[in-house]
């Protein structure tokens, strides 16, 4: 599988569901951390539809937050995966893992330098790529 190079030094932050919706709603729990990840971890953001989809099923449509939503992704590139190597993916850690979480390991195995920013701590602690959650960094 190739991976793709990033024009910049930094690196590529590939932000799952959990700190979409983190950002977005005061009462998560994970909410300053996702806030202040996401201002503050230095590199080039990137997120991916299922991880939006995701983020909106958890903000449960409510307007004010899907428009919170659209401004903060606004800011990331939105990249496509493959859904072959999705499903590839998936099917390696059956049942554990779901499309999301693949879509987020296959970006993280594709981009050079890049690991995932989740609140997914105990999942993404076994799929072997670089990530930080809200319990720390790992892997990187």
């Amino acid at each position: 599988m190739k991976k793709f190079a990033v024009a910049s030094p930094r690196r590529t932050v590939i932000v799952d569901a959990g700190p979409l919706k983190a950002a977005i709603d005061r009462g998560d729990a994970d909410h300053a951390w996702a806030v202040r990840a996401l201002r503050t971890v230095p590199g080039r953001f990137v997120t991916f539809e299922a991880a939006i989809a995701e983020a909106q099923h958890g903000l449960e449509n409510h307007l004010a937050a899907l428009k919170a939503l659209r401004q903060l992704v606004a800011r990331m590139d939105i990249v496509p995966v493959t859904v072959e190597s999705v499903f590839n993916e998936a099917e390696r850690w059956a049942p554990r893992m779901d499309f999301a979480d693949a879509c987020a390991v296959v970006l993280a195995r594709n981009y050079e330098r890049a690991f995932v920013l989740t609140t997914d701590f105990r999942d993404f602690s076994a799929y072997r790529v670089p990530f930080a959650s809200s319990e720390g960094a790992f892997y990187i």
